[in-house]
């Protein structure tokens, strides 16, 4: 009996590293990268002073990088490798927006919003424009949605949300 269930064991360890293999097999394909690069940067922004987004495979491959700058000037950032799947995913619905014909936005209009830039590109098109919005408007909401999606699927918080003034309250002694 001992032996059988060793067997299934092997059995059963064997077929799962198979399905691994057959999985990483499948998911190998052919990536080009055609100068494909499109970002946005936040400034004056809830969250910082600047923050910002940016998916590009020129340099190191697909990537995805992030970063945010509080009052100070200090700057937080990270990036993460991708697949080339998930990168090619993520180009596909900004390049569904249209991104080579579209302009400025006439936004919100309000001074206390953020003001974004947008820089895309690829191997025939570049576009720079800007909006001042606090929720980005249809169409430049379909650049910002993907890139932050895929930003907040590392799961790590990026910097410390909490200002410094905020801590400051947390270390002072209640009165008695």
């Amino acid at each position: 009996m001992r032996s059988f269930a060793a067997a299934l064991a092997v059995v059963l360890v064997a077929a799962c590293g198979a399905s691994d293999q057959e999985r990483a097999r499948r998911e190998i394909q052919p990536f080009k990268c055609h100068d494909r690069s499109v970002s946005y940067t936040a400034a004056k922004h809830l969250a910082g002073q600047e923050l910002g987004v940016l998916l590009d495979c020129a340099e190191a491959g697909p990537r995805l990088q992030r970063w945010k700058m509080d009052k100070s000037g200090t700057r937080v950032e990270d990036a993460r490798n991708m697949t080339p799947r998930e990168f090619d995913d993520i180009w596909r619905q900004i390049d569904g927006a249209g991104w080579p014909n579209m302009r400025d936005c006439t936004g919100s209009g309000k001074k206390q919003d953020p003001v974004y830039t947008f820089d895309v590109k690829d191997d025939q098109n570049k576009a720079t424009f800007q909006c001042q919005a606090a929720t980005m408007p249809f169409p430049w909401n379909t650049i910002v949605d993907p890139l932050d999606a895929a930003a907040q699927r590392s799961g790590k918080q990026l910097g410390d949300d909490e200002p410094a003034e905020l801590k400051a309250l947390d270390k002072k002694k209640p009165p008695r």
